[in-house]
C-alpha cells in the first residue's frame, strides 16, 4: 500500500481499499472489523470538517474572512503576505489543508497577506480543502495586478486582461515575480502549517488520535493538543514570512513600490466590494462554526471538567459534535426567513444535497480510512513488534536522540509519500519502540505526528503543494529552496516542544507503555 501511495499507480483512494480484500484474505483481521475503521468515529469528525468546508465555500465566508485581513494588514507587499499567510493557516486549521490552498489561491495571488489567514483556516479545515479555497482568489488576483501593471506601462494602449495561463510570468519584472511566488508558497506552507494546530486540521493528527484512544496511551484532547501544537504553529509562521522575505521580496523598499501597493489596495478593496455586505447565510455559518469549535474545545479540555464530563465516558465524543453541527447546515435556511425579501420563496438550507453531492470528496474519507485500517492492521499482525525489535539497537539511544532519528525520517519519508501513509505506519512502529524503551508512548508519537505534516520541499510531497505548483507559476527549485529551510526549523521546532512544554501539558511520566501493557492484560 505504501508503495501504491508512493508511485499513485492507481488512485490514492483506491489503493486505501485494499485492506478490505487483503487483511481478511491472510488472517490479519475480520472483515467486519477493518469495515468499521473506515467509517470510524474519527473519520466521521473529519466528515463534519469537510461538511463545514462546504458550507464556508458555499456562502463565500472565507473570501470575506480573507479579503478583510488583508485590508486590515495593508497593501505593503510584507504585510500582505503576512495576511495571506495567516488566512490560509486559519482555515486550514478547520477544514483540509488541500481544499484551502484551491480556495484562496485565486485571492492569494490577490495580495500577499493572506500567509496568517492560509494557516488559521488549515487549523481548522484540512489542508486539502484550505488550498482548494484559497488558491483561486490568489490567481484572480495576479491577474487582476499583471492587468494593473501593464495598464500603467502603456497607459495608451487598449489592455485586455488575459487568464492566468496566458500570462509569461518570465516577462514580468523580477520584483513582481517574486512576490507572486511568495503568495502562493505562503498559501501551501501556511496550509500545511495551519493543519497542525487542531486535530481536525490535517489526516496525521486524526490517525494519531485514533491510534491513541484506541490502545489507552493516554489523553489527547481537542483543547490539550491545541495548546500542544498551536504555539509551535504560531513560531513556524513567523519563520516562514521572514524566511520569504530574506528569499523572494528582501527589507529595502524597491522604485515604484509604493505604486505597486496602491493598486494592490485598489484590487482588494474592489474584490471586497463584489461581495456586497454580510448575507445571512454568512452569519449563520460563523454562529454554527463558533458554537462547533466552542463545542470541541471545552468538551474534555483536561485541564479544567469540560461538558462531556456529565455523560458517561467515551459516550459523546468529538464526532457527536460534528454530526451535530453537519445536520443543522442541512436544516437551517440559507436565507432570513423573517425578511420580508424573502418572503413566498422556496426553502433552501446552507447547503442543499446537491453541494454536497457535486463537492464533497468521499476519496478523502476513504484514504484516511485506509490510514487507519493500516495503523490497525500494522498493529494487529505483530509487524510494528517485529519492528520494533528489529529496531532494538535505538534501545540503548537516548529518548531525545530516538525521536531527532525518528522526526528525521518521517519528514524526509513524507516529502515522497502521503502524510496520512507515513502516519499509519510510524505511528505504531514509534510505540513498539516506546514499549522496549519503556517509555510513554505519547513522547514518540506526538512528535512523529508533527512531523508527518512538514513535508514543503516538493509538489508530490502534500496535496496543497501539487496543488499550487500546478499553477504554472513556482518551479520545483522555488519549492526546494524555500521547503528545505523550512524543513530544517521544523525539525528543530518539533525537538524543542516536545522536551520543553509538552512534559507539562502531557505528563509523560504518569503513565509508562508497560503500564497501559499490564493494565490492558488485567482487564482481560
Amino acid at each position: 500500500m505504501a508503495f501504491l501511495w508512493i508511485t499513485e499507480t492507481i488512485p490514492m483512494a483506491v489503493t486505501a481499499l485494499i485492506p478490505v480484500v487483503l487483511y481478511p484474505v491472510f488472517s490479519v483481521m475480520k472483515s467486519e472489523e477493518i469495515c468499521k475503521e473506515y467509517l470510524s468515529d474519527t473519520n466521521f469528525v473529519f466528515f463534519g470538517s469537510m461538511l463545514m468546508a462546504i458550507g464556508v465555500e458555499t456562502t463565500k465566508l472565507h473570501e470575506r474572512v480573507a479579503l478583510r485581513i488583508l485590508m486590515t494588514t495593508g497593501s505593503n507587499s510584507r504585510w500582505l503576505l503576512l495576511g495571506f499567510q495567516i488566512a490560509t493557516a486559519f482555515i486550514s486549521m478547520w477544514i483540509s489543508n488541500t481544499a484551502t490552498t484551491a480556495l484562496v489561491l485565486p485571492m492569494a495571488l490577490l495580495l500577499l497577506g493572506f500567509q496568517i489567514a492560509t494557516a488559521f483556516i488549515s487549523m481548522w479545515i484540512s489542508n486539502t480543502a484550505t488550498t482548494a479555497l484559497v488558491l483561486p482568489m490568489a490567481l484572480s488576483v495576479i491577474c487582476e495586478l499583471d492587468y494593473c501593471r501593464r495598464r500603467q506601462e502603456n497607459p495608451s494602449e487598449i489592455i485586455i486582461k488575459r487568464p492566468i495561463g496566458d500570462i509569461n510570468f518570465e516577462k514580468i519584472p523580477s520584483h513582481d515575480r517574486n512576490l507572486y511566488k511568495a503568495l502562493l508558497l505562503s498559501i501551501c506552507f501556511g496550509s500545511s502549517i495551519g493543519g497542525t494546530g487542531t486535530i481536525v486540521g490535517t489526516g496525521p493528527n486524526l490517525i494519531m488520535k485514533n491510534f491513541v484512544d484506541k490502545n489507552n496511551y493516554g489523553k489527547v484532547t481537542f483543547a490539550n493538543w491545541m495548546i500542544f501544537a498551536v504555539p509551535s504553529m504560531i513560531f513556524m509562521l513567523i519563520f516562514l514570512w521572514c524566511w520569504l522575505q530574506v528569499l523572494l521580496i528582501g527589507f529595502r523598499r524597491k522604485t515604484g513600490e509604493e505604486q505597486f501597493d496602491q493598486m494592490v489596495s485598489k484590487v482588494i478593496k474592489e474584490k471586497y466590494d463584489l461581495l456586497g455586505p454580510v448575507k445571512f447565510s454568512e452569519k449563520l455559518i460563523g454562529v454554527l462554526f463558533s458554537i462547533q469549535v466552542f463545542l470541541w474545545f471545552f468538551r474534555k479540555p483536561q485541564i479544567f471538567p469540560g461538558w462531556g464530563d456529565f455523560f458517561p465516558d467515551k459516550y459523546v465524543t468529538d464526532a457527536t459534535v460534528a454530526m451535530s453541527v453537519s445536520i443543522l447546515l442541512f436544516v437551517l435556511p440559507s436565507k432570513n426567513p423573517f425578511d420580508d425579501k424573502s418572503g413566498g420563496k422556496d426553502f433552501e438550507p446552507i447547503v442543499t444535497w446537491r453541494d454536497m453531492h457535486e463537492r464533497f470528496s468521499w476519496g478523502t474519507i476513504l484514504l484516511l480510512g485506509g490510514g487507519i485500517a493500516m495503523a490497525k492492521g500494522v498493529e494487529k499482525s505483530g509487524l510494528s513488534d517485529i519492528m520494533g525489535e528489529y529496531l532494538s539497537s535505538f534501545s540503548a539511544m537516548p529518548e531525545w536522540a530516538f525521536i531527532l532519528v525518528a522526526c528525521f525520517l518521517v519528514t524526509a519519508l513524507t516529502e515522497f509519500s502521503s502524510n496520512i501513509a507515513t502516519a499509519s505506519i510510524f505511528i505504531p512502529l514509534v510505540a513498539s519502540v516506546a514499549k522496549e524503551h519503556g517509555t510513554n508512548a505519547l513522547l514518540y508519537i506526538l512528535p512523529t505526528t508533527l512531523s508527518c505534516s512538514y513535508a514543503f520541499a516538493l509538489p508530490a510531497g502534500t496535496p496543497p503543494n501539487a496543488i499550487v505548483f500546478s499553477a504554472g507559476i513556482l518551479k520545483i527549485t522555488d519549492l526546494l529552496k524555500a521547503g528545505l529551510v523550512l524543513n530544517v526549523f521544523g525539525y528543530m521546532m518539533v525537538f524543542l516542544i516536545t522536551h520543553s512544554y509538552a512534559p507539562l501539558i502531557f505528563n509523560f511520566q504518569s503513565l509508562s507503555l508497560s503500564d497501559v501493557y499490564h493494565e490492558n492484560i488485567t482487564v482481560i
